[in-house]
């Protein structure tokens, strides 16, 4: 009976650990099949295949006959893996004409560079060797062919392929494109599977032309350097058309050193308070508004004024003059008393319609609008400030944008920097046609008898207006030795395709009024520029 019971017992414990190793087996079935199914078979394929991303070629920035202004060129580093030999050293040796020793590198434990920035040509010699012991790896260099000359419009982007400065900023997204991936599987043909494709980045096209700004800027930078000053900038505009053809800037950099220090652009970024320059525009307004003609006649006698206990001078008296002779020999007073017949509310409004105070339509990051005093109570020292171009700030292309009225028969044009399959650019008129032309006339006045005689040209007839400003002390009011000289004119008068402005920022103390600084780099630049569209 022991036996039997013992038999019994140890053949009951066999059978419920089959039956709990079946139940075990069941449950591990199933396990394994619905709940941790998606688990294994993912990490299954992961071991058999391996995913990775397929860059975008990065767009680029080109001037408006297609010439480069930003672009990015592939480029190949070569690395020796743990398996290569001599032999491989010397077949490389020959196309690379490599100076390491292969006894510097033969004991490799792990992935090392021994050639960087392969051109094609070598890229396409050194993978026909086909050789199992390097790796080449292919990356994209930015570079931007005209250098300083445009840094500060154009910006540049980082090694990570992001846009750092500048247009290349602004455009980052649609420059940038969109990487694809790709599967490649762990098997003897590692063939490729794409499972998403790239898409690469745009081409943005300017309106720039990269001669006009060569010219603009090699003038620019020859004249600021020449006299010492610390800043300029000089804009050229296609009145005809309503594209601008150059920005230049100087400082600058060099955006294909990495080392590189970043400098402003100053025609975009800086508003300054412009003096004279801003005079035609307090006349256009007075004419168009029935207020005064070009040719009557304003007392400034005795060659000052006292407004609101401050006195406001004229270099020597020029007793009474005409309106248009106001704007030609630049007189303080005169402009004052134009001012004021115009009034405070009819110089910003009339300011505003000329573009001034208003963010200029131009895609770049941080650019400048300017304002103007329009507090209560006013004095009329102030209203005169406003009228010779203090107590208000405005940019260079805001500046020249608002004289490309007078060539455009008073209308205001919306001046692009980019190409695009739009229409010409927006316009509406300003001022009428007639008080554009009386206002080019004065303009004229200037060049012929008047501050600006250095604008002139040998074989073109111009028009245009000098500028000096005084710039704002630390310490409150205007520092007397610290200038702003600038110039704006229009070129030539027989088609008045052009509207170019240009301003140098504190000059020395020797040679630093528009008249005198600013009118010589006009023409300089004009005669380049025009000469070149033949004119």
């Amino acid at each position: 009976m022991k036996n039997n019971f013992g038999y019994s017992w140890r053949a009951y414990l066999i059978y419920i650990f089959l039956v709990i190793s079946l139940f075990v087996l069941i449950y591990r079935i199933v396990s394994l099949k619905y709940i941790e199914g998606d688990f294994l078979t993912s990490k299954g394929k992961s071991m058999l295949k391996t995913s990775r991303l397929i860059p975008s070629i990065r767009g680029s920035i080109l001037d408006r006959n297609n010439f480069p202004l930003a672009v990015s060129i592939n480029q190949y580093d070569l690395y020796a893996l743990k398996d290569f030999s001599k032999e491989d050293f010397k077949k490389l040796r020959n196309f690379l004409l490599l100076n390491k020793d292969f006894l510097d590198i033969k004991k490799l434990n792990k992935k090392t560079l021994i050639f960087s920035n392969l051109n094609f040509s070598q890229y396409e010699n050194v993978k026909s060797l086909k050789l199992s012991g390097i790796e080449i790896e292919a990356f994209q260099k930015r570079y931007y062919p005209l250098g300083e000359q445009a840094a500060t419009l154009i910006g540049f982007s980082g090694t990570d392929g992001f846009g750092l400065e500048g247009l290349e900023n602004i455009l980052d997204t649609e420059l940038s494109g969109e990487a694809g991936e790709e599967i490649i599987f762990r098997n003897a043909s590692r063939r490729p599977q794409i499972i998403k494709e790239v898409v690469q980045g745009f081409d943005k096209k300017l309106t720039i032309d990269s001669r006009i700004q060569f010219y603009a800027y090699k003038h620019l930078s020859n004249y600021i350097q020449a006299n010492n000053a610390k800043g300029g900038s000089a804009v050229v505009l296609d009145n005809i058309s309503g594209e601008i053809l150059a920005i230049a800037s100087y400082p600058s950099f060099n955006p294909n050193n990495p080392q590189r220090k970043i400098k402003r652009n100053r025609a975009l970024i800086d508003a300054y308070e412009p003096g004279s320059i801003i005079k035609p525009l307090v006349a256009a307004k007075g004419i168009d508004m029935g207020i005064f003609s070009k040719n009557q006649l304003i007392n400034t006698s005795p060659g000052f004024i006292n407004l609101s206990g401050r006195i406001i001078t004229d270099p020597k008296n020029y007793n009474d003059i005409t309106v248009s002779e106001v704007i030609a020999k630049s007189s303080q007073v005169g402009a004052s008393k134009l001012a004021l017949l115009v009034g405070v509310d009819g110089l910003i409004s009339g300011y505003k319609e000329f573009g001034l105070s208003k963010p200029p339509n131009i895609f770049f990051p941080g650019i400048a609008y300017g304002v103007i005093n329009s507090r209560e109570n006013i004095t009329d020292h102030e209203v005169a400030s406003i009228g010779f171009g203090y107590s208000m700030t405005a940019s260079s292309l805001q500046l020249a944008q608002a004289y490309s009225v007078f060539a455009n028969e008073g209308y205001l044009k919306d001046f692009k920097l980019f190409i695009d399959n739009f229409d010409s650019s927006y316009e509406q008129r300003v001022i009428r046609s007639d008080t554009a032309e009386d206002i080019l006339e004065s303009l004229k006045l200037v060049i012929s008898d008047g501050t600006g005689s250095l604008a002139k040209l040998k074989n073109f007839e111009v028009a245009g207006k000098t500028g000096t400003s005084h710039k704002a002390s630390s310490k409150g009011g205007y520092d007397q030795s610290k200038y702003i000289a600038s110039f704006v004119g229009i070129a030539p008068l027989k088609s008045k395709r052009l509207t170019i402005f240009v301003s140098i920022d504190e000059p020395g103390l020797n040679n630093y009024s528009g008249g005198s600084l600013a009118a010589p780099l006009f023409a300089a630049i004009a005669d380049d520029v025009l000469s070149y569209l033949n004119e």
